[in-house]
């Protein structure tokens, strides 16, 4: 393991560079035209939940339920309708 720093040095200006540092590599084409400024403004800000108007909601009147709570009911559902499908009654 002799040298190591300067074998890691050379692996990695390797790949950052290339293998043969004669060649020049390919850089990005220029852009020939700039791209079409649009004809009409854009609108004015606007919130998009559309909250600016109305007015704000009211947490009383929607009920909230936890994801947990309607899995764990739709799974008493789904072994209700099994058992029930295999004619026993729980």
């Amino acid at each position: 393991m002799t040298d190591l720093i300067g074998r890691v040095i050379v692996w990695v200006s390797l790949l950052l560079t290339g293998r043969d540092p004669h060649v020049k590599p390919p850089g990005r084409p220029t852009p020939t035209a700039l791209p079409p400024t649009r004809a009409t403004p854009l609108p004015a800000h606007r919130s998009p939940y559309g909250l600016d108007d109305s007015d704000p909601l009211d947490g009383a009147a929607t009920r909230s339920v936890r994801p947990y709570v309607i899995a764990h009911e739709q799974r008493q559902q789904r072994r209700e309708l099994a058992m029930a499908s295999l004619g026993q009654v729980a």
